[in-house]
């Protein structure tokens, strides 16, 4: 076919009508599945090419949404990122994903580089240190917002994460119930409402509990490495370990059973983590841990910011209870 193809051209080889055929690249409108592949393989035979940006400009309306994270290399976020993805692009949307390596600066540089981009709705992992000043440019946008696994407190933004109070309370029962009488929480970065929450929920396990319990906390990088050399410290430091220690993340406890190993010391302490990313049941020994199943949490988000977009609704949060994934990493289970 001579020339540039039009998506009139597309509905004609479809056998559909030119509106159907821009519902279908737009994921608008109600189509059949067997009405969509029809159109899709036209596309495909004629080698049309939707320009997205030239139609928001005829619309006055965008359908990319913004999405910052912190650190776009830590699987736990990825897991995130796959969930709101395939929703979003099944509805339509285009996702322009910006990391701020959790600094302030990058975090106002990405903010103001959605909004060149006129995005029509912004998911956001506040950076350390974001207080809700940080977010007035955000919010005089007028359009749907909604933080990621972290959150501003006494902001009015809605959250989409894990209730992080539940989950340090359900590992610290665990621990507890295996007869620990001295924790550790190991991990995680000062105040970061993440790893305050969860040390609340342990708090409250060990108030429940009415035993005495020992509870102590360091703080280590979120990483592998960062469990790692923190496993390293506790074992130079010659003093009995913690009979129990609780993992800011799963990388963290990966970290820590590596230092463990390589000291000829593996088991000799009770592990459990937060997160629950796929790698955490390949460890050996595998991880008992907290799973805030990212994935879906990724889809529930991305469903409400577009309810959000698409019928006015308001951005809803969505906390769901971690889930405890029992491996050996705590002692050995019989139905682990």
């Amino acid at each position: 076919m001579a020339g540039r193809v039009t998506l009139l051209d597309v509905a004609q080889r479809a056998g559909v009508s030119r509106a159907t055929a821009s519902n279908v690249v737009t994921g608008q409108g109600r189509v059949s599945q067997a009405t969509r592949q029809r159109v899709l393989a036209a596309m495909d035979e004629l080698g049309y090419v939707y320009h997205q940006a030239a139609a928001q400009l005829r619309r006055q309306v965008s359908r990319t949404i913004g999405v910052i994270v912190t650190n776009i290399d830590r699987p736990h976020f990825g897991e995130l990122l796959v969930g709101l993805e395939t929703t979003l692009t099944d509805r339509g949307y285009t996702l322009l994903v910006i990391s701020t390596r959790d600094q302030l600066d990058l975090q106002q540089r990405a903010i103001r580089t959605l909004r060149e981009y006129q995005v029509a709705a912004v998911a956001l992992v506040p950076a350390t240190g974001t207080t809700s000043a940080h977010l007035d440019e955000l919010r005089s946008w007028g359009i749907p917002l909604l933080f990621l696994v972290r959150y501003v407190r006494g902001d009015g933004i809605a959250y989409a994460g894990p209730d992080n109070v539940a989950g340090g309370r359900l590992v610290g029962e665990h621990l507890i119930g295996h007869g620990c009488r001295r924790l550790l929480y190991l991990g995680g970065r000062p105040r970061i409402n993440t790893r305050e929450d969860r040390i609340a929920g342990v708090h409250e396990a060990i108030a429940a509990s009415h035993e005495s319990i020992e509870f102590a906390e360091q703080v280590c990088l979120p990483t592998a490495a960062g469990g790692f050399a923190a496993g390293q410290e506790l074992l130079a430091s010659g003093g009995p370990l913690p009979d129990g220690i609780l993992c800011h993340g799963d990388l963290v406890a990966v970290g820590l059973h590596r230092a463990l190993h390589d000291a000829g010391m593996t088991g000799a302490t009770r592990v459990v983590s937060f997160d629950g990313i796929a790698v955490s049941g390949y460890v050996v020994p595998r991880l008992t841990t907290a799973a805030s199943n990212a994935g879906e949490l990724g889809r529930a988000a991305a469903q409400s910011l577009v309810e959000g977009l698409e019928q006015g609704f308001p951005v809803q949060s969505t906390r769901p209870v971690p889930t405890l994934v029992v491996g050996e990493s705590c002692g050995v289970h019989d139905d682990a």
